[in-house]
């Protein structure tokens, strides 16, 4: 050891590190523990700040850097420092904190070092890091634990560790530093990890703890992906473990130890050069054998389970998408009654998910591949604007999300909320503890707010989704849209007619439905409107939402809400009109469920036959099998002829739709936040239309008279022509 230094050692059963010195060791905190998080804010109005917006910026060129500009191999500072490619700096604080406490600057790893031939000028092109504490809670606050920040444009494609580097200019660098980009936990390599010599002056905590801060080692493990839209807005992103390409090759974890995700008791790795020695070291010491997965040799259905199941709106489309619905669990009585007549063969649990795993259950028997967790979204909404006397209960409701994914343990999670959580300043916070949560119970996740008349719903609907993949698993992606305007390509958006025609078709037969009596509505006198070119007028809440009939004339009845919210005509709700109404507001949309669901299906199946690796990036499942010349079937194992092959995949199927270089034939959908877009129905082209009674009415006549005409021509089987 050099003289004039002393040594630093920890001890890995805490979290803390710990100072020995001559005759004592004193335990020391070096996480932050500030109770509010402490986020970057540049002032618009500042000179400095403004001159930083100018010398740092996104890449709009990327790599394709031509003459006048050149790539170069080095470059000195003026303190001698050599930057090359790989070299982290720190970069000057622009910030506004307060003086009280540790602050610094971003970082950049840098990638490319450009010179202006022209100019003489020089850049640095490389991925922005930022210490976790400046996340807000998105991640634990630990001292030197820093995240790949990547900003990329909705649209863009390629890969975001291209699209999301930034240029800097070398007059914002204040130094070099050492860092360390692994996807190894943490505290693995940190500056606990060695013997980290010190400057001997050094006696206080506080002393030594700012000169970890300012001059030791940095450890990225996270990337935090933010897609940005239109509006310069981001409503959609990724918060993951760094994979082992995207690492320093002598700090990657092989993607074998991954398999099925970290386990707790693991704590130590003994990384030998054979892969094939690696061992998990438990805590008492006992090497404990790596499981090789077991590669299936036939189609299988996975299994589903559904907390906060409600009537069982996710339960229903993830049936539609070929799973085994195993479990359904709500705290409401009338919901739960629902749920049980819809899904028999599933378990329905009436209990709390505070008290998770529900009296009566074991762990075992709730093992499911694919678990949903819709929490109560009532006072996350934008729509939430009094209070309630279940404000307290649905807040608490969204902690119960990180203790049940540790107890469940699926390996895919799927999660649905009102966006007002993810884009509310008031729900931020709480919306980037649920992040955190989740991934400290070992999950990576990606999570979009979907407008989901965009996959067949006809009413206006924007959800967040997340979809949380546990570490070892391909992170599933989301469903492409598949319903749009004029021009995108895509089917039609399905309109209230189109919704309502199953309940057309049954004619007399309706009205013995209890949930469809519209002859006892309460009569209105609202404007009509046109069902075969509209949407939904709002929203499907608890109560409705400000809905009614096209007729003008009344309010939906249950079963047309249900219709709307896309539930087969056929399901059954439990309680009054009301606890009916309740019941399908709170749903998660099957169509919606489906969509998703067979996205997370197919990933799973792709990955259990070894067509795709835990660690490929996936935004587009069918083009990335196309990429790797997959060959799959027209149709799944269910659905083939007698006559046929029997295809091995149950849900994995060959899209047609596709050309031969991959891109959709379907085209795009535009942003759900574009005021332009175009999502009413489109009026179809008829030369000659037979209306019947439930289109809309003229103005100019009495509206009880024709609701009167029309529910007697409904129950003699005939039509109104309406003049």
């Amino acid at each position: 050891m050099a003289p004039g230094h002393r040594p630093y050692v920890f001890d890995y059963d805490e979290d803390d590190p710990v100072y020995v010195s001559d005759d004592e060791g004193d335990l020391l905190d070096y996480d932050s523990n500030t109770p509010s998080p402490e986020l970057i804010t540049i002032e618009d109005d500042d000179e400095d700040a403004a001159t930083m917006d100018r010398q740092t910026q996104r890449s709009t060129s990327h790599l394709n850097i031509q003459f006048p500009e050149t790539g170069e191999d080095t470059l000195s500072l003026p303190g001698g420092a050599k930057i090359t490619t790989g070299t982290t700096l720190e970069l000057k604080d622009r910030s506004r904190q307060k003086g009280d406490a540790l602050h610094s600057g971003d970082f950049l790893r840098v990638q490319h070092i450009i010179r202006n031939l022209e100019t003489d000028e020089v850049r640095l092109r490389g991925f922005r890091l930022r210490r976790t504490k400046y996340l807000g809670q998105m991640l634990d606050w630990k001292l030197n634990e820093l995240v790949l920040v990547l900003h990329v444009d909705e649209n863009e494609s390629g890969s975001p560790f291209v699209n999301g580097m930034v240029d800097i200019c070398p007059t914002e660098v204040l130094g070099v530093r050492d860092c360390v980009m692994t996807n190894k936990p943490y505290p693995s390599l940190s500056f606990r990890d060695p013997i980290v010599p010190r400057p001997n002056l050094m006696r206080s905590n506080e002393e030594v703890r700012e000169w970890l801060f300012h001059h030791g080692r940095l450890v990225c493990r996270v990337v935090n992906i933010l897609f940005l839209y239109r509006n310069g807005k981001a409503y959609g992103g990724e918060v993951r473990h760094l994979r082992s390409n995207e690492v320093d090759a002598e700090h990657a974890m092989p993607p074998s130890l991954l398999q099925g995700g970290a386990s707790d008791s693991s704590i130590e790795i003994d990384d030998d050069e054979d892969e094939r020695d690696i061992v998990i070291v438990s805590k008492c010491g006992k090497r404990l054998p790596i499981k090789a997965r077991a590669w299936p040799t036939k189609s299988m259905r996975y299994t589903f389970g559904d907390c906060f199941c409600g009537a069982g709106g996710a339960s229903q489309g993830a049936i539609q998408a070929g799973m085994t619905v195993c479990w359904g669990l709500d705290f409401d009585d009338a919901a739960i009654a629902a749920y049980s007549q819809n899904h028999l063969g599933a378990l329905p649990f009436c209990g709390n998910a505070h008290d998770f795993p529900p009296k009566g259950a074991t762990l075992e028997e709730l093992r499911v591949d694919v678990l949903h967790l819709s929490p109560p979204c009532c006072y996350w909404s934008p729509a939430h604007t009094h209070n309630g006397r279940n404000d307290q209960a649905n807040y608490e409701a969204i902690y119960t999300v990180g203790p049940i994914l540790k107890k469940v343990q699926p390996r895919v999670a799927t999660l649905e909320q009102t966006f007002g959580l993810a884009t509310h300043e008031q729900h931020k916070k709480n919306f980037l503890l649920l992040m955190n949560d989740i991934g400290k119970a070992g999950y990576d996740l990606r999570y979009k707010i979907v407008n989901m008349c965009e996959f067949g719903l006809p009413q206006q609907r924007k959800r967040l989704l997340i979809i949380a993949a546990k570490r070892g698993t391909p992170l599933p992606p989301f469903p492409k849209p598949t319903h749009g305007g004029p021009g995108s390509g895509l089917k039609p958006i399905v309109s209230v007619a189109d919704a309502l025609e199953p309940l057309e078709r049954l004619g007399n037969r309706a009205y013995r439905d209890e949930f469809h009596q519209p002859n006892h509505s309460k009569l209105l006198n609202k404007t009509p409107y046109d069902p075969r070119t509209s949407l939904v007028k709002g929203c499907i809440t608890t109560s409705g939402g400000e809905n009614y009939h096209y007729s003008g004339l009344r309010k939906y009845t249950p079963r047309e809400l249900g219709l709307f919210q896309t539930f087969p005509i056929n399901y059954q709700f439990f309680g009054p009109q009301s606890e009916a109404t309740k019941q399908i507001g709170n749903a998660f949309p099957p169509v919606m469920a489906e969509a998703l669901y067979r996205s997370v299906a197919k990933t799973l199946e792709a990955f259990d036959h070894r067509l795709i690796n835990a660690e490929d990036e996936i935004h587009d499942l069918d083009a990335t099998l196309q990429e790797k010349e997959v060959s799959l079937p027209r149709s799944s194992s269910n659905l083939q002829s007698s006559g046929a092959p029997r295809s091995p995949y149950q849900y994995l199927v060959r899209d047609d739709s596709r050309s031969s270089s991959g891109a959709s034939k379907t085209g795009t959908s535009s942003s759900i936040w574009d005021r332009r877009t175009e999502v009413e129905p489109t009026r179809p082209d008829f030369k000659r239309e037979r209306a019947s009674a439930s289109l809309p009415f003229r103005a100019t006549r009495d509206r009880r008279r024709v609701q009167a005409d029309a529910e007697l021509a409904h129950a003699n089987g005939e039509s109104i022509v309406l003049d």
